[in-house]
């Protein structure tokens, strides 16, 4: 991302603060305070300030349906699972009752991508790849 804007990107993908980072983007306020205002990543700091208040007190309301993962997690590098899948992946691996087993789906979900052929992970395919973890899981199964 640093990179990317550094290199005159005219468009970068972040997130208001209180919902970055974790499975997100990482936060707009600390991409502005590190490239300072004449990048105009945040034009209006001030209103930037109250939206990011105002959406703090909205997560809270969702807090019983978090991941459960609040910082960044660096084991992404290992698994690349996209971060909505995480979310997904990981209620369904409590839904059949091996949520307990959460690290063991994360690599289980690397090897799957590897066995279907490293597959770009969008929306199904991103799906399919985790439902094969899963299931390698449950069946105690391998590469």
């Amino acid at each position: 991302m640093l990179a990317c804007i550094k290199a005159g990107a005219d468009i970068v993908d972040g997130a208001m603060d209180c919902m970055a980072n974790a499975t997100s983007q990482p936060a707009l306020g600390t991409l502005d305070s590190l490239f300072g205002k004449e990048a105009g990543i945040i034009p209006n700091r001030e209103l930037f300030i109250q939206i990011n208040e105002y959406w703090a007190g909205v997560r809270k309301l969702y807090a019983p349906f978090e991941s459960g993962t609040m910082a960044s997690a660096t084991d992404l590098y290992q698994h690349e699972m996209p971060g909505g899948q995480v979310t997904n992946l990981r209620f369904q691996a409590e839904a059949i009752g091996i949520g307990e087993k959460w690290d063991d789906v994360k690599k289980a979900y690397a090897n799957a991508n590897r066995a279907l052929g490293d597959i770009v992970k969008v929306t199904p395919s991103s799906k399919v790849v985790g439902d094969l973890a899963l299931f390698m899981v449950q069946n105690n199964l391998n590469e």
